[in-house]
């Protein structure tokens, strides 16, 4: 499914939109996180590897400032969702939960476009994120992770202020694998271009 919706949000910037903006500028956006974890070191050695293998939707609130047509910095607030397990352990059965939330900033670099109202860019930045694991809704520890955030994305304009977004973030987790792809819309505190 996350898959399927990057897709089709990216098919969207091979069109032209109605409006392009100058820059530099400042932005907002807010987005829907189709998030995907796979467990590896694990908070408990009777939960063994992969204890947790799931798919979560959570949400990304973002703030973005491009210096020109090349460079850019962002600050992001991150909710993963809560992905979910069964407890492989004799143990401890039941039901885990694990959720990451907290912040990241971001270096951008602007990829050259044929159209003014798109822009692709790639990124790399500094997560740190608190995550929560509870078995059968009661906590069973709580960690931090800091570390590399690598990702990719695009939007397109879709009015003098408005633009569809798309990205992809990959952390690297000492948890475990964990990807986002984020698909929202943002807002332009600009004018419009001329």
């Amino acid at each position: 499914m996350q898959r399927t919706a990057l897709l089709g949000l990216l098919a969207l910037v091979s069109f032209s939109a109605q409006a392009g903006h100058e820059v530099p500028g400042l932005r907002a956006g807010l987005a829907a996180s189709f998030g995907e974890f796979q467990g590896a070191d694990v908070p408990d050695a009777a939960l063994g590897d992969k204890f947790i293998d799931d798919n979560a939707v959570g949400f990304k609130l973002y703030g973005q400032y491009q210096f020109n047509k090349w460079f850019g910095v962002e600050g992001a607030y991150h909710y993963s969702g809560e992905f979910e397990d069964k407890s492989k352990s004799q143990s401890l059965p039941g039901k885990l939960q694990l959720s990451f939330s907290g912040f990241s900033g971001q270096g951008l670099l602007f990829v050259p476009m044929p159209s003014d109202d798109v822009r692709a860019y790639v990124k790399a930045g500094y997560y740190d994120f608190g995550d929560d694991l509870s078995l059968n809704g009661s906590g069973l520890s709580s960690s931090s992770e800091r570390g590399l955030v690598l990702g990719a994305g695009a939007s397109i304009d879709v009015s003098d202020h408005l633009a569809l977004r798309a990205d992809l973030d990959w952390f690297d987790a000492n948890a475990g694998d964990l990807l986002a792809v984020n698909l929202g819309v943002e807002y332009h505190f600009g004018g419009p271009k001329p």
